[in-house]
């Protein structure tokens, strides 16, 4: 997704302003993928996870990558392309790039 207007910092302002109100579906595909620490110094992923990023589907928007908490769970009701809710959802905005995270799904 690209963005409106450049920001920066997570938002729910953000967030409300670069999606406009539109309801976003999942893209389950391989389900949820683990974020991984970075160590600089080694120049290595460490077996930490940091999160779980997950793909929503934004109609007329585009697809967007969305950072959830690393104990979050995909709920086993969920099927391809339902509706979600995002819940606290934030973006931020960097180099004209769109990032969201949230709390969780329902």
């Amino acid at each position: 997704m690209q963005a409106r207007n450049n920001n920066t910092g997570y938002n729910t302002e953000t967030y409300n302003e670069q999606t406009a109100g539109v309801i976003p579906q999942i893209l389950i595909g391989s389900g949820p993928r683990e974020k991984r620490e970075y160590d600089e110094e080694s120049k290595q992923y460490t077996n930490n996870i940091i999160s779980v990023e997950i793909d929503v589907y934004y109609p007329g928007l585009g697809v967007q990558v969305v950072k959830l908490p690393k104990n979050f769970k995909l709920p086993k009701d969920l099927e391809d392309l339902s509706e979600v809710e995002l819940i606290e959802p934030e973006a931020c905005v960097v180099s004209r790039r769109v990032y969201v995270r949230a709390k969780g799904i329902k």
